[in-house]
């Protein structure tokens, strides 16, 4: 065994830079709103489609929105990563096998046996960042994590750059 958490090795956390990819996101709800804010704050150009977007979904230049249903050609090898985040687990379903089809590594929100990635919590100032991630076993332990270090944060970052 691995640990108490998962019987698996950790991911691999690789940060990558994602300035001016294409993103497709699947799912205007909460879940999809969360996942363009942290694409946007890393540089991603996202497009959106849902036939109904919640009010704190992201709106600005990079986010284009596209309101209507999914369509399976919605998924082109124009876009670097997919995010199905609907509240339909067939269409979820759906988007990860196309996206699988086409070589497209894709999150699928509601079931982690189907994402070639996952979003980690992110912390950063600046150009620095740190994240958490739990590869979808325990969101608590990722948020609690997550939350204890950003009361920290800014003010060890700082410390850092003062005594440079």
């Amino acid at each position: 065994m691995y640990n108490e958490i998962s019987n698996r090795p950790p991911y691999f956390p690789m940060m990558i830079d994602i300035k001016d990819k294409k993103v497709l996101i699947i799912g205007g709800g909460h879940v999809g709103a969360r996942r363009a804010e942290t694409l946007l704050r890393c540089g991603a150009k996202i497009t959106a489609v849902s036939k109904n977007f919640c009010d704190e979904f992201p709106e600005n230049k990079n986010a284009e929105k596209i309101l209507r249903d999914f369509n399976p050609d919605d998924i082109t090898n124009d876009f670097e990563f997919i995010i199905a985040a609907t509240n339909n687990r067939e269409i979820n379903n759906l988007i990860h096998k196309i996206s699988h089809e086409k070589n497209i590594p894709v999150n699928v929100s509601d079931n982690k046996n189907e994402c070639d990635f996952f979003f980690p919590s992110l912390i950063s100032q600046g150009s620095i960042a740190v994240s958490v991630c739990s590869a979808g076993t325990s969101k608590t332990l990722t948020r609690k994590l997550s939350d204890r270090l950003r009361k920290i944060w800014n003010s060890w970052v700082n410390d850092e750059i003062k005594n440079k």
